[in-house]
């Protein structure tokens, strides 16, 4: 798709500044993460074609597309920004997806998750369905905006344990979803804002990063790093790398403009 036409002078837009990197990893085979940057539209899509299913490359990329074309249109329309347009717009890649599995039977069964963010009249945007993630950095402090959906986090979200790790240690996998584009004809789209302030960042990520590198290793990358996104965002890959590299890695080191 080419997006350089598009105006953006409608809405008051918040441009980026964004480091991306998306690596398949020390083991799987290929990539079926997909990222898109449109820096002076303040816009991030991250999506993860889900494991176990088949071509979760191709949901992934579709998401991606659809998100984009689904949210163009509200820059040249002079409509209020919303978490209601993002909700709408994610729910267009899962009928999107849904449709191509329709049309295509060899792409029976893909999926993918999803995380979003676009950048508006001082605020992020954002949305997700599964465990891609997004986090804020102010101040020395990283904070996930976003909460996974997965098994692992709704049995500790009923009590059931007090901790991931917790949770973790008595043999609940890690890597089991509930939500994901494409396995039901309606989602549930998790949408919310934030306010930006001057200074922070915002890390999207895939889980092959989260999964990797802790929270507090995040942080003190995203914060030793000192603004220099390029370096923070290296950082981070190699050392999920480093770690065993089990999954695609993709993630993407924003800086608001304002």
């Amino acid at each position: 798709m080419d997006y350089t036409g598009s105006r953006t002078e409608d809405m008051n837009v918040m441009p980026i500044s964004a480091v991306t990197y998306s690596d398949k990893g020390r083991v799987r085979e290929i990539n079926e993460d997909s990222v898109a940057v449109l820096e002076t539209h303040g816009l991030v899509i991250l999506a993860d074609g889900m494991g176990g299913y088949n071509a979760g490359e191709v949901a992934s990329q579709l998401a991606v597309e659809t998100i984009t074309a689904e949210l163009l249109p509200h820059y040249t329309d002079n409509q209020k920004p919303s978490e209601q347009m993002v909700s709408v717009a994610v729910a267009a890649a899962n009928e999107a997806i849904l449709s191509m599995m329709m049309a295509t039977p060899e792409y029976d069964g893909m999926a993918t998750t999803v995380v979003m963010g676009v950048f508006l009249e001082g605020k992020i945007y954002y949305g997700h369905v599964g465990d891609s993630r997004l986090y804020r950095l102010r101040e020395g402090h990283l904070e996930q905006l976003t909460k996974d959906h997965s098994m692992i986090q709704a049995v500790v979200d009923e009590g059931m344990f007090s901790s991931i790790q917790e949770a973790l240690d008595a043999g609940v996998k890690g890597n089991i979803l509930i939500r994901g584009l494409g396995i039901n004809e309606s989602v549930e789209v998790d949408v919310a804002s934030a306010d930006v302030a001057q200074g922070d960042h915002f890390l999207f990520c895939s889980d092959g990063l989260s999964n990797m590198v802790s929270d507090q290793v995040m942080q003190r990358i995203l914060t030793e790093s000192k603004g220099e996104m390029g370096i923070a965002a290296k950082q981070l890959l190699d050392r999920a790398l480093d770690n065993g590299g089990l999954d695609n890695i993709s993630l993407a080191v924003v800086s608001p403009q304002l």
